[in-house]
């Protein structure tokens, strides 16, 4: 096995500390450039950052590596830390992202930091590494993980507790957007859905469990819908995982690609979905089969909602096969195994 050091930072994404929280050894060490996330699941040594400065902080794990053979960065802030320990340490270096850059400033950040042959670049499907690729990234360092999931624990309770929390008896539907509130997720599209069919009218809730930069923008937008008693915004309460398990229906109305975690999570936990199909979505919850694919816009994601909420007998037969399909992909075991053979990769890239 080979060793990794992990780092994150405050502002690393609560989808890829989930990924790091199953994939990482369990003796492997994990520190936080500046102060550590919130959520994270094991234990984090903060590391200074002189200045602000990532890098330094990077520096500063010089005499904190120990035996690990490999860095694994898991955000922008932590990259930087992580190249400075490996230009100064002669490690091989992984970085976790959960999609290709979409914007000039993200492209330029990654380009800079591969260098010279230094950074491996792991992302989630073979539609993201082929964008990497047409960015002029070395074909080699680019590595395909798709994103690890498990089924619920105690799934029954979770979605017995949720519910009655959120005050959804039994003939109620909850629809959930799980993915983290960042930019291009689509969180308005899931508010202006809900509305939409609650004015046809259907008997149905929605839930926000994550939290992000963009969480004041959803508040704002959901909160336009004039439905604030039936959205429910439950971060700091319940899991993600936990909702998932309450929810019906899990909707992913992205714009542009920004992760695939949660869609993994919640077809490992046999929810119907809706999910706008942009990047390789389509590879991982195949249209009709896995998921219904409905392409971006508030109307069409309403459309496909409205079929899983009045149709349940489709619902039941894409949560099961969504659920197959994520015993097959998604594996955490399987995961682990592959990232070994990343780790591998990126070490014998370093020695050439």
């Amino acid at each position: 096995m080979i060793e990794a050091l992990h780092i994150v930072d405050s502002q690393a994404r609560p989808d890829m500390l989930d990924q790091l929280d199953m994939l990482a050894g369990a003796d492997e060490l994990v520190f936080s450039a500046g102060p550590p996330p919130w959520g994270i699941q094991r234990p984090v040594k903060p590391v200074h950052c002189t200045m602000g400065s990532s890098r330094l902080a990077g520096w500063r794990l010089r005499d904190l590596a120990g035996s690990a053979r490999i860095i694994h960065a898991w955000s922008r802030q932590a990259l930087w830390a992580g190249r400075e320990l490996a230009l100064t340490t002669g490690r091989a270096m992984v970085l976790s992202i959960p999609a290709a850059p979409t914007t000039p400033a993200d492209w330029k950040t990654l380009r800079q930091a591969v260098g010279p042959g230094l950074l491996n670049v792991v992302v989630p499907t073979d539609f993201a590494r082929r964008r990497l690729i047409a960015g002029q990234l070395p074909p080699a360092f680019c590595h395909v993980l798709a994103p690890a999931a498990r089924a619920p624990a105690n799934a029954d309770e979770a979605r017995g507790t949720v519910r009655e929390a959120l005050g959804i008896d039994g003939n109620m539907k909850l629809l959930v957007a799980p993915d983290p509130f960042v930019r291009h997720a689509g969180h308005e599209y899931a508010s202006w859905s809900h509305a939409i069919l609650r004015h046809i009218p259907l008997p149905l809730r929605l839930a926000f469990p994550s939290s992000g930069p963009m969480e004041d923008h959803v508040r704002f937008f959901a909160h336009t819908t004039g439905l604030d008693e039936e959205v429910h915004f439950t971060h700091g309460r319940f899991s993600v995982s936990q909702v998932i398990a309450a929810a019906d229906i899990a909707v992913f109305p992205q714009t542009r690609p920004v992760g695939m975690a949660c869609l993994s999570a919640a077809m490992s936990a046999g929810r119907a979905i809706v999910a706008s199909g942009v990047g390789g979505m389509a590879e991982l919850a195949p249209d009709g089969q896995a998921a219904l694919l409905s392409g971006t816009g508030p109307r069409k994601t309403s459309a496909a909602l409205m079929r899983l909420a009045e149709d349940d007998e489709l619902a039941r037969r894409l949560g099961r096969a969504a659920s197959q399909r994520a015993g097959e992909l998604f594996d955490p075991r399987a995961a682990a195994a592959r990232l070994q053979a990343i780790y591998a990769a990126a070490v014998e890239n370093k020695a050439h």
